[in-house]
């Protein structure tokens, strides 16, 4: 182990990475620097982040059950109410392997307590799709959630370093840019893009995510739209053009790189001796930030960790594959 000032360096810019590293100073009384870029509010967000997704194993459901009001509760104490927007998602299929993952998403949601409706495909719904509806889910806005962070994150002493200042006993690697800027070969990366647009037509939901097009778009209260999906900008464009029809003009665009697994599930484990990669979590990575910094603090429950565990790269992947948004 080499010589370090810190216990952890947590790189990432995300609002998982920002919670997980403030928590490990917080709540875990460990010494912690985070390399992360700054704020800003005219950048467009590289992800989305919601308490539900398109999910197909059990035991990720009851964890993301379990840690979401503790993590709701956290988030509320940080930053201000406008942080948290309570809302009914919509999901949509339109292939046959996509309705089979519908519908086993809406059949474990039931068992686990939710409401998880049929949302006939009527207005911008493409025809002859499939929808179900997730009743009161937490959508985060980032815009205001991220300075919130940062400035919790100071308050706390985390010091935001560069990467070469980061000398720590322990190196975590907290989405999907940091993992690939810093040379994990774990993963794949992928092209995706964020598109803002103006006013368009009113979705079925402030949050709608078309399965098989790896596409989700929000829609705030003015009705601008925002949307994240896989591919270069032509590619995310060209699909919410052809959702929102000719009444949105975009505003904005920025093309990024997520990381792929090659099974859909998240990956959590060590990539080298001391350092720990994440990545992969999709829109509920916040929400489980403090299972994540139990884990590392060697104070996780035994569910958390058997999670965890099943997640790593040493794992039996098969066991925990999932719907690769």
């Amino acid at each position: 182990m080499r010589e370090a000032g810190y216990a952890f360096a947590v790189f990432g810019s995300s609002p998982f990475a920002l919670l997980l590293a403030g928590l490990l100073a917080d709540r875990h009384r460990r010494r912690v620097c985070v390399v992360c870029r700054p704020h800003s509010a005219w950048r467009l967000p590289q992800g989305f982040d919601l308490s539900t997704a398109p999910l197909t194993r059990p035991p990720t459901w009851a964890l993301l059950k379990s840690v979401t009001p503790e993590s709701v509760k956290l988030i509320s104490r940080i930053a201000s109410k406008a942080t948290i927007e309570r809302l009914d998602p919509v999901f949509v299929a339109e292939t046959p392997s996509g309705r089979d993952v519908l519908g086993h998403m809406r059949h474990l949601a039931l068992g686990f307590g939710l409401a998880a409706e049929l949302q006939p495909p009527t207005g911008t719904l493409p025809p002859g799709s499939s929808a179900i509806r997730i009743r009161d889910a937490v959508f985060l806005n980032r815009a205001v959630l991220e300075p919130a962070l940062l400035k919790w994150l100071a308050e706390l002493g985390v010091v935001r370093v560069n990467a070469l200042e980061a000398a720590a006993e322990f190196t975590v690697l907290a989405d999907d840019t940091a993992v690939l800027e810093h040379g994990s070969r774990l993963l794949q990366p992928h092209n995706r893009a964020s598109i803002a647009a103006t006013r368009g037509p009113a979705l079925p939901s402030p949050l709608v995510t078309f399965l098989d097009r790896g596409l989700s778009l929000y829609q705030n209260a003015d009705r601008a739209v925002s949307a994240i999906g896989r591919g270069v900008v032509d590619d995310v464009l060209g699909q919410t053009g052809g959702i929102l029809g000719g009444e949105a003009r975009r505003t904005g665009q920025a093309a990024f790189v997520g990381a792929l697994t090659a099974d859909g599930a998240p990956m959590l484990g060590l990539s080298s001796p001391d350092t720990f990669t994440i990545a992969g979590l999709g829109v509920i990575g916040a929400f489980l930030a403090p299972t994540i910094a139990r884990f590392l603090a060697g104070e996780a429950s035994q569910a958390e960790a058997d999670w965890i565990d099943a997640h790593s790269p040493l794992a039996d992947r098969s066991l925990v594959a999932e719907f690769a948004l």
